[in-house]
């Protein structure tokens, strides 16, 4: 094995580290991330305060129809129970019973508005309940199937650590040194194919001498672009 072959093995053991590390850290924020079902959660909690403010303004304004009811009859049986016989005084309680009759209307459209809020919150919430549950079955499928492929990922990347630790052994200290450097600089790809007698990177073509260099295999050699170490299979 030549020493560019060792160092593509290794690097193709790292890609395939990166990834599936990569994958798991998207896993565990997917598996926290509970934004959705919050949200539901939280619409549901305004829509049942909502409910019960339109409840409580619905009786409040029942209690006033109630009054208003009971201040009407009182003043029916004195206008007509004959103990009363001043004319004035009759046309003021005659007066006042037009005026709570009103204000009882009044009272009553504004308890009519109430029930409308109170059947409207009612069909939201039911709905919002709906939605909240539905969303928390799926995201109790969804996160199972996310646990499945982690520990499908985490026995992978045991099995990769294993190949890569082997293949580490065949690089040499000074070799393995490079690679680290350019691996941080490069992000990764740190071994550039030598296709068609060019660098499979950047496109560049290295020297006659560079070429057969990289193909006998026995020493390094960077492209004299990317700077990659070029590797021909």
């Amino acid at each position: 094995m030549s020493r560019a072959s060792a160092l593509y093995r290794l690097q193709e053991l790292d890609l395939q580290l990166d990834q599936r590390h990569a994958r798991l850290s998207e896993i565990d924020r997917e598996l926290h991330d509970d934004a959705l079902t919050r949200a539901i959660h939280q619409r549901a909690v305004e829509v049942e305060a909502q409910l019960k403010a339109a409840r409580v303004s619905q009786q409040s304004l029942e209690y006033d129809i109630q009054a208003q009811n009971g201040k009407i009859t009182g003043i029916e049986k004195r206008l007509y129970g004959g103990g009363v016989s001043n004319t004035k005084e009759l046309q003021d309680l005659q007066k006042d019973i037009e005026s709570l009759r009103r204000h009882r209307a009044s009272v009553e459209e504004q308890q009519f508005e109430a029930l409308m809020r109170v059947e409207t919150a009612e069909i939201e919430l039911a709905k919002t309940l709906e939605d909240l549950n539905h969303a928390e079955e799926e995201d109790a499928r969804y996160k199972s199937h996310l646990v499945e492929e982690r520990n499908r990922l985490l026995a992978q990347v045991t099995q990769l650590d294993g190949d890569h630790e082997v293949a580490a052994t065949s690089v040499p200290t000074a070799d393995r040194a490079m690679y680290d450097r350019l691996r941080q600089a490069k992000k990764g790809h740190v071994i550039a194919l030598l296709a068609d007698g060019v660098c499979a990177s950047c496109g560049v073509e290295p020297t006659s001498s560079q070429m057969q260099i990289v193909r006998q295999g026995h020493e390094l050699t960077q492209c004299p672009n990317c700077e990659r170490i070029l590797y021909a299979e």
